[in-house]
């Protein structure tokens, strides 16, 4: 049970931060409708042309096919009464018939890296857990496998395939958000937009296609969560550079936030060898 727990842990939070680390959103339960338009800018000035969230996605999706790659920074917080939190980095790449990505997470009491190459997911765990050791330190999570952890875990990659996909992403985005502000701003140095974007749940329920989104979404709905908010900051490029948001439930709140870099330089992301992939 310990194993299978840290497992769907660490796959959960793949998938939050990959999700956001898409290059196409970045949001991990993105918002937007092409049905609403985005209030301005203070002074009501409205910027670059982006009126709406549909016009945001579309901003974004004209750099769809020019940068597939990008290192990422992320932290993850349950709120102090949970005390559950989690931090960590990697890089991603979209590039060829399948996405990869390599992360390291500090989960406090646990530390691991994950690896996904041609839809495989390697996953670095402490000794001992899953039948690993000092020298097969790796276990392996293959699409179809006939071993008990890919069997139950199997499917969630093809969610993190979803993550990278242009229109899964763009698709969310124009479901269920609208555009409260924008704003012209620097971050790190860098001019960048600021957006503030309210997610509907109920639209995202009735709108989103990908079916994993729509039930999270009703989860969200029957908790009570109407809405909740997010932040984009987005470069020159129409590329994220950060992204937060906000999720509060049963008096408890889940922050994330993330941040990107280095948006279409190479990242070098290997499978580990096989000499130190523990059998599952």
């Amino acid at each position: 049970m310990r194993k299978t727990g840290i497992v769907a842990a660490s796959v959960v939070l793949a998938l939050t931060v990959v999700g956001c680390g898409s290059k196409e959103s970045g949001t991990p339960v993105s918002g937007g409708s092409g049905n609403t338009s985005a209030t301005g800018s203070a002074g009501g000035e409205k910027k670059d042309g982006i009126n709406s969230a549909l016009d945001l996605a579309a901003a974004i999706d004209s750099k769809g096919d020019s940068k597939k790659s990008a290192k990422i920074t992320f932290d993850m917080s349950a709120g102090a009464a949970a005390g559950e939190s989690f931090k960590g980095e990697g890089a991603f790449s979209a590039e060829g018939a399948s996405p990869s990505m390599k992360m390291t997470m500090d989960m406090g009491s646990a530390k691991m890296e994950m690896v996904l190459v041609d839809k495989v997911l390697y996953m670095k765990m402490p000794s001992g857990v899953g039948g690993t050791s000092a020298a097969k330190p790796w276990v392996k999570i293959t699409p179809g496998g006939s071993d008990p952890l890919s069997k139950q875990m199997g499917p969630m990659l093809d969610k993190i395939d979803d993550s990278f996909d242009i229109d899964k992403q763009l698709d969310q985005i124009k479901s269920a958000g609208t555009i409260d502000k924008q704003e012209k701003t620097t971050l790190d140095g860098e001019e960048v937009t600021h957006y503030e974007i309210t997610i509907d749940t109920a639209k995202m329920a009735e709108n989103a296609t990908d079916q994993t989104t729509k039930e999270s979404a009703q989860q969200l709905s029957k908790a009570g969560v109407k809405s909740f908010p997010m932040e984009w900051w987005i470069n020159s490029d129409n590329l994220p550079v950060k992204i937060t948001s906000k999720i509060t439930a049963a008096g408890q709140s889940v922050d994330i936030n993330a941040t990107y870099k280095d948006w279409g330089k190479p990242v070098e992301i290997k499978a580990p060898p096989a000499s130190q992939v523990a059998s599952n």
